[in-house]
């Protein structure tokens, strides 16, 4: 019989609605930062927020009605993930690319 080391996994999954296929997302986790990539396609800059309350990550999208061919549409979506440890709070920063990749990112205390 041969013993086979596990391994601790240094990614965290998070279900996001708007993520293609199974929409599980990676959080890529190490001992200097956290990083992940949230598909927000449908939502404007302003239409977005993230705060963190203790140690947790909010997350807030909604955008008001809007009219198209086939009546009228409106979207909001609120999540909250608990964030890896040692984050700091203070480095948390949140981006929304061209490409509508909503990036958070933050720094881990030493």
């Amino acid at each position: 019989m041969m013993n086979v080391p596990i391994m601790a996994d240094q990614e965290t999954k998070w279900d996001w609605p708007l993520q293609k296929g199974d929409g599980v997302v990676t959080v890529h986790d190490d001992d200097t930062h956290f990083e992940v990539g949230l598909e927000a396609h449908h939502f404007l800059p302003k239409e977005i927020e993230v705060k963190n309350i203790g140690e947790l990550l909010e997350i807030h999208m909604e955008h008001t009605v809007k009219t198209d061919t086939l009546g009228d549409v409106s979207r909001s979506i609120t999540r909250c993930y608990k964030l890896p440890k040692n984050v700091d709070m203070k480095s948390i920063k949140s981006n929304l690319d061209a490409d509508g990749i909503l990036h958070i990112h933050g720094n881990k205390m030493h």
